[in-house]
């Protein structure tokens, strides 16, 4: 018989997976054209969630992380390529800050600091984002963020051992990606 734990594991992998395959499309219709430092950083950052909440137990909860890391850093490969190569000094910020993060984990081994740190920084690389919808809420698609909201509150029920360091960083984005919905969906009734 498949425990419950099983079940939220599978689908929030489905959901982590679903929030990637528009992205994967529209790189195949050569639409998409990523920017290597944005991707590059969210897929360190969610590898260090995955080390820091495989480490604390989080067990089959933590599978989220290595799939978002696996998935960024596939299109950090594509955009070292072929991506956007315009790099700005808030790109090498965010990019040097995630570099930090894994040589203070290395040095201290605090989990709970560097796991507040990665939830930091990711909050602030989603600032421009927030910006930019602000005029244009149709250019980003509700649903991804949507799916994105779903992957990690389901992985939170798949976590094998709650603690801080496991809660922390999926909860933050749970609560990042449903208020980013809730902000689009109003912005683009105000603005029609």
């Amino acid at each position: 018989m498949v425990d419950i734990k099983t079940i939220f594991t599978v689908v929030s992998l489905v959901f982590g997976l679903a929030v990637f395959i528009p992205y994967y499309i529209n790189i195949w219709k050569k639409v998409a054209k990523p920017h290597l430092f944005s991707w590059i950083t969210w897929g360190i950052l969610t590898g260090i969630g995955f080390i820091l909440s495989s480490q604390e137990g989080g067990g089959e909860g933590s599978w989220i992380f290595a799939l978002q890391s696996i998935l960024c850093l596939s299109i950090a490969g594509y955009a070292l390529a072929k991506g956007e190569k315009n790099i700005t000094r808030v790109d090498w910020v965010f990019f040097i800050s995630a570099i930090v993060i894994m040589i203070i984990y290395i040095f201290t081994k605090n989990a709970m600091i560097s796991v507040v740190l990665a939830a930091v920084i990711d909050f602030f690389a989603f600032l421009p984002t927030f910006r930019k919808s602000f005029s244009k809420p149709h250019d980003e698609p509700a649903l991804t963020y949507f799916f994105s909201s779903l992957s990690f509150l389901f992985s939170l029920g798949a976590l094998q051992a709650y603690s801080f360091v496991t809660l922390f960083y999926p909860s933050t984005l749970v609560i990042t990606n449903t208020a980013f919905v809730l902000f689009v969906l109003v912005r683009r009734k105000v603005i029609k």
